[in-house]
């Protein structure tokens, strides 16, 4: 338990898979595909090259051999019925051919003086028995036998000399059996099938597959990021205000990415609906509580505090209230850049505390989004310094009695001193957390941090986040269902 009592490791919960933590583990992986798929195609091509490297054609001749209890022996009417003992003793004895081919080497010392005889050729008899395999052809007494080699010729060969010797060690070790050679070898004229690319290829993709997989729970396991809103719960217990999914920003006439705002129809219904709910629960905030200060931070860089700060401005002036958004954030200023409005020279905050400009000079008011703006265009070199001086605790206090809500855009707590500075001028905080951004630790130390300050933890809004399968079909279809359709028609439908 850290201090503030908000972060629970997880080495402090009982271990042992279930049902959410595979859901987590899911989440993890589908989020990744792409790294699974990149390693899965690379070392499938990695297989496909290894399989035509060392690939090497093979020629193989066959012969078929048929085992039988019936010996030459026999004669009369016992040799013309076959009964099911018969049967299961000719299996048996085909079954012994396939023991004595793949087991004893004296069978192998005949081939080799046979092919000597035949060919000249003095092959070791090792060498020729790695060339011969044979199985039981299934539901028959049959023994199918193949000689593989790079030479067909040689094939052929050792294949001859085997059924030239079979004989002498069969009939030695079963003198009741009788084995006959059912179809005769031929020299082979084309190179067996190869299927060792196909194997190769589908082994490296599985291998490249499961590395992947591996590699990609060890870091998450490492990193140890917050993947779900539930995380930010349990672990933190912080109220989550709402889930704002993740969108695709779109780039303008420069190439740049446009910021998403609310007041852009193009990001989706579901994005605007978001910032309304929880604009609804800052005015329930302040009727209950009186807050009217919001100072907006997070862990760490990029995890979209800004987008959330302009358009939680953007919702609460759009409903009719007077607000002023305050970019504290003067180390790197992004709130016009969010808006796309020109600044010049003005340095908010930095201006008044400096003497250049008194508030009321440095207010301005942006009639397209009625929204009041105290931004900076420029970086400050001493911002710490800035905040926390006397005149910004006064700036933010003349705010909070001229305006209906005061929301502060403040750098990542989790790195600065500067919005736990702002913090105390502030009614409360909403933190930021971008789904697969900060860790777990990054985010106990912000809120920790946050936690000595006079402001409320008001609630976090869960960032970015990645919509699962079943929250697609529920959430999404849901919503599409019962609302997407009424909020689709124009106003002249609905009055119908």
């Amino acid at each position: 338990m850290a201090a503030g009592g908000y972060y629970t490791n997880a080495n402090d919960e009982e271990y042992g898979i279930n049902f959410e933590s595979m859901l987590r583990y899911a989440k993890v992986i589908t989020a990744q595909w792409w790294v699974i798929a990149i390693f899965a195609v690379s070392f499938a091509l990695a297989g496909f090259t290894f399989s035509k490297i060392t690939h090497e054609d093979k020629f193989s001749s066959h012969i078929i051999f048929n085992a039988s209890n019936k010996s030459s022996d026999i004669a009369g009417e016992a040799a013309k019925y076959t009964t099911a003992s018969d049967v299961q003793a000719s299996i048996m004895f085909a079954t012994s051919f396939k023991t004595i081919l793949s087991d004893t080497e004296y069978i192998y010392t005949l081939v080799q003086k046979a092919v000597k005889t035949q060919t000249g050729q003095d092959y070791s008899a090792a060498h020729i028995r790695r060339s011969v395999s044979a199985s039981v052809i299934p539901e028959t007494t049959m023994i199918s036998v193949k000689i593989s080699t790079a030479d067909a010729e040689k094939s052929f060969q050792i294949a001859k000399a085997l059924a030239a010797v079979y004989s002498q060690v069969m009939e030695d070790s079963f003198p009741n059996a009788k084995y006959t050679i059912v179809n005769q070898a031929s020299l082979a004229t084309n190179p067996d099938a190869d299927f060792s690319s196909i194997l190769y290829t589908f082994l490296g993709a599985l291998g490249g597959a499961i590395l992947a997989f591996a590699i990609i729970l060890i870091l998450n396991r490492i990193k140890n990021l917050i993947q779900s809103s539930d995380d930010v719960r349990k672990k933190f217990n912080l109220d989550v205000l709402a889930s704002v999914s993740k969108l695709k920003s779109k780039k303008n006439k420069s190439g740049d990415k446009k910021a998403l705002l609310i007041t852009d129809k193009t990001v989706g219904l579901p994005f605007i609906e978001t910032f309304k709910l929880i604009k609804t629960k800052i005015e329930n905030a302040s009727f209950k509580k009186g807050y009217k200060v919001f100072s907006i931070t997070s862990a760490t860089e990029n995890e979209g505090k800004t987008t959330v700060s302009v358009n939680l401005a953007l919702s609460l002036a759009k409903a009719g209230r007077s607000v002023l958004l305050i970019d504290c954030d003067i180390r790197k200023p992004a709130v016009f850049k969010a808006l796309g409005v020109p600044v010049g020279e003005d340095r908010g905050i930095y201006d008044i505390v400096s003497g250049k400009s008194t508030f009321e000079e440095a207010v301005k008011y942006v009639e397209k989004y009625n929204l009041y703006l105290l931004v900076s265009g420029a970086a400050v070199a001493d911002p710490s310094e800035v905040l926390a001086s006397q005149v910004t605790e006064d700036i933010i206090k003349e705010a909070k009695k001229n305006f209906d809500f005061v929301i502060i855009d403040c750098p990542p707590a989790g790195v600065l001193a500067d919005a736990t500075i702002v913090a105390n001028y502030c009614d409360a905080v909403l933190f930021v957390v971008a789904e697969n951004k900060p860790s777990l630790r990054e985010i106990e130390y912000a809120i920790s941090d946050l936690s000595t300050t006079k402001a409320d933890i008001f609630g976090c809004v869960y960032n970015i986040a990645s919509r699962s399968i079943i929250s697609n079909i529920t959430r999404s279809s849901y919503f599409n269902k019962y609302y997407g359709a009424y909020y689709g028609q124009d106003l002249t439908q609905r009055k119908r």
